[in-house]
């Protein structure tokens, strides 16, 4: 997996840096001296850039999540549920009553996905959620599980869930609280401001650009 991935990144980094080089031979062959050399020195520079952010993102982030990252769309997931599909529609109150009924897959294992933030800080643990409350005067959906991590969800959008996984589309914020081995709480906020996710943590945890995209799933759990 590691080699397709390298692989992929080094194929991918080379494409901008291909295009700005076509550009920069056009720019050097069509536009008068001394000008011609230094259009063509400013393409190759912008296409060496990018072919260096490309190959890094897609090294740290993994081929298939940069590909569905920062620009994805999920009108897909916006259909209604057809007779016969392996997925569901839920609001974040019939989550909360089909959790109590015991519908679901909840009792099984998963791990947790949050704008695509999936390694470290037990995201990638496997959970299984102890109980599942919605606050309908805040608009907040809170999952706990059996290993005193939690997930608070502020304003969850539309809600799928199928027989492996559960995703919310959109939210406002995300709260993800673990317990450390002095029982300690560490939290990790992700914030949507509707252009880019804004961090913070009382540790000493910096986020990485590379670590999730807005235009992924808000929360995705994996059974």
């Amino acid at each position: 997996m590691n080699v397709f991935k390298i692989l992929f990144a080094c194929i991918q980094a080379l494409l901008p840096l291909i295009g700005f080089g076509f550009i920069a031979l056009v720019l050097y062959t069509e536009i008068l001296p001394p000008f011609h050399i230094i259009g063509a020195i400013i393409c190759v520079g912008l296409g060496l850039y990018l072919s260096w952010f490309v190959f890094n993102m897609i090294n740290r982030r993994g081929a298939i999540t940069t590909m569905s990252g920062n620009n994805a769309s999920y009108d897909l997931d916006d259909l209604e549920p057809t007779p016969g599909s392996d997925f569901i529609k839920l609001s974040p109150k019939l989550l909360t009553e089909g959790f109590k009924e015991n519908k679901f897959f909840f009792k099984m294992e998963v791990t947790v996905s949050i704008w695509g933030d999936s390694i470290g800080k037990k995201l990638n643990d496997k959970h299984i959620l102890k109980s599942v409350i919605y606050k309908e005067e805040t608009a907040i959906l809170i999952l706990e599980f059996y290993d005193d991590c939690l997930l608070k969800i502020k304003k969850p959008g539309v809600i799928y869930y199928s027989n492996n996984y559960l995703k919310i589309i959109h939210a406002r914020e995300i709260l993800w609280q673990i317990t450390g081995k002095t029982k300690s709480f560490y939290q990790y906020s992700y914030l949507n401001t509707g252009k880019t996710i804004k961090t913070k943590s009382n540790t000493n945890w910096k986020s990485h650009p590379y670590d999730f995209g807005i235009g992924m799933n808000a929360l995705y759990l994996q059974g």
